[in-house]
């Protein structure tokens, strides 16, 4: 199966990138390839110029992209982080692996279903998360990981999370203290005391985050939503290169290490040098209206989130550039696979802003994907539908590792000559939905082919109402089809609700 695997590969890919596709097979010999998955949060790939957006914003993307294989058509399965970045681990849709709510956690039956443990010991496995959400879903999989680097670990102002405290069970003292007791949103419990106490702490590092008190960022450092922990993006990424060097120094085996950045996530604080990019560039996206399950954003104000998010994904960029060229002059890119992608994207239109939000618009699931082989000299575009579900069985194939049955997830096509570039693709957004009951109220979308379906379920007024669009004819969503093509609604609605069906099963009562 394993020279099968590896036959199927060189069949599509280049000749260079199919000898490192097929090394780690060669009659079990060979060294196998370090893997490094960067992923930038909440970075939607309709606003990188690699992608065709009329802005600037990613020229070093797109220099990394001459020798990678790039995504066009790359999905999320979850519009926000917790099932977004679960589904990319365990190769599971949110329906099927659950971990539906905000810091939600992989069904305790599945949780062996990640990428860390399919890996097993033949790899060093390393995580570091910015993203607390990400971050107890990797302490979920902590049994399996070798070594995990605290959120804080590159911030400024110190280290006040407990959860770094207790690092025996990130996960346990993240939702009994973290989240709970100290909470600082007002969208989350808090005791009296506790919450008294950390605003209290909040206010002594003001200093980091505040505008004007960080040298370069006149808008403040940016900033961990809810904790008040700041950090800079250069000192973020020069850690990440400090770290790679030091994982690429080590011989007794390979790595795979995970990053989760926090940047471009909000609030956008991009550094003083990129705050003068797009102001007059006379860029106004398409006109689309308020759509009834959306926030209340005014469309001034959605022009101007625009605007800062567009700086910081360039700041992002420009820093991911410096991290490439540093790395390839310290030589620790060599027998390397780079994975850049996002757990999902961000939305600026229909009154919406941000994600985590009721609705399943392209700019919230696109995301980027961009995968360069070791001694990759050339790129490769890959336009079929594809879904961040496909990461880990992909990574399993390229390492000759065995790929679980029951995952939801197929090889990446550009390296399996067995994709099924027809099937559907799905994405769920159910945080009001029990992790232990069939999802009743929610948003999820299905794609197939040109054709993506959106499901509202149980909402008030909406309790089944579908959208049906042409991503390729229509790719800004403005024209819904759904009562103006009934035969393809019928059959995309017929679909959508026989693959929920089957999802809900397990948590129907007998």
């Amino acid at each position: 199966m394993k020279l099968a695997a590896a036959t199927s590969v060189g069949v599509l890919l280049p000749h260079t990138l199919t000898e490192a596709v097929a090394r780690p097979y060669v009659g079990g010999q060979g060294k196998r390839s370090n893997i490094i998955i960067l992923l930038f949060d909440s970075m939607s790939a309709r606003h990188l110029s690699l992608y065709g957006y009329p802005r600037e914003t990613t020229p070093h993307l797109s220099r990394f992209a001459e020798r990678a294989t790039v995504y066009h058509a790359h999905w999320s399965a979850g519009n926000y982080t917790t099932p977004g970045t679960a589904s990319m681990l365990t190769g599971l849709y949110p329906w099927t692996h659950r971990a539906l709510q905000f810091g939600g956690l992989v069904r305790r039956d599945l949780e062996t279903l990640n990428i860390f443990y399919l890996l097993g010991d033949n790899y060093y496995r390393y995580v570091f998360s910015q993203n607390l959400l990400a971050d107890v879903l990797a302490a979920q999989f902590g049994a399996d990981v070798d070594e995990h680097l605290p959120p804080t670990s590159f911030s400024i102002g110190g280290n006040d999370l407990l959860m770094d405290k207790l690092p025996n069970d990130r996960t346990l003292s993240w939702h009994t203290f973290q989240d709970f007791l100290f909470a600082l949103s007002p969208y989350l419990p808090a005791s009296l005391l506790g919450g008294y106490l950390n605003s209290v702490n909040s206010l002594r590092k003001t200093r980091y985050y505040r505008a004007g008190k960080v040298p370069g960022h006149p808008y403040g450092a940016p900033l961990l939503a809810n904790y008040n922990i700041s950090y800079t993006n250069e000192r973020v990424f020069g850690g990440v290169a400090a770290e790679i060097q030091r994982l690429s120094a080590q011989s007794s085996r390979p790595y795979l290490a995970y990053f989760h950045l926090y940047s471009p996530h909000e609030p956008y604080k991009p550094q003083r040098r990129f705050t003068s990019l797009f102001v007059d560039d006379g860029y106004r996206p398409p006109f689309k209206p308020h759509h009834p399950l959306a926030g209340n954003f005014s469309d001034d104000d959605l022009l101007h989130k625009r605007l800062m998010y567009d700086q910081l994904i360039a700041n992002v960029d420009a820093e991911f550039g410096k991290l490439m060229d540093v790395l390839e002059m310290a030589g620790a890119l060599k027998n390397t696979w780079v994975i850049v992608t996002s757990d999902h994207g961000q939305l600026f239109e229909r009154g919406d802003h941000g994600h985590g939000t009721n609705l399943m618009n392209e700019g919230v699931l696109h995301i980027p994907l961009l995968i360069s082989a070791p001694g990759q000299d050339k790129r490769q575009d890959v336009h079929v539908p594809t879904s961040n579900v496909d990461l880990l069985p992909t990574l399993l194939l390229l390492t000759g590792q065995e790929g679980p049955s029951g995952i939801d997830g197929q090889c990446l096509p550009g390296f399996d000559i067995s994709t099924d570039s027809e099937r559907p693709i799905f994405a769920v957004q159910a945080p009001y939905n029990s992790a232990f009951a069939p999802l009743k109220k929610g948003s999820l979308a299905m794609r197939k082919g040109a054709y993506k379906l959106i499901a509202y379920l149980g909402y008030p007024g909406f309790e089944q109402h579908f959208e049906l669009y042409n991503l390729e004819e229509d790719p800004e969503e403005l024209n819904d089809l759904f009562a103006k093509e009934p035969a393809i609604s019928s059959r995309m609605r017929d679909e959508f609700l026989a693959a929920l069906q089957r999802a809900n099963k397990p948590f129907l009562l007998s």
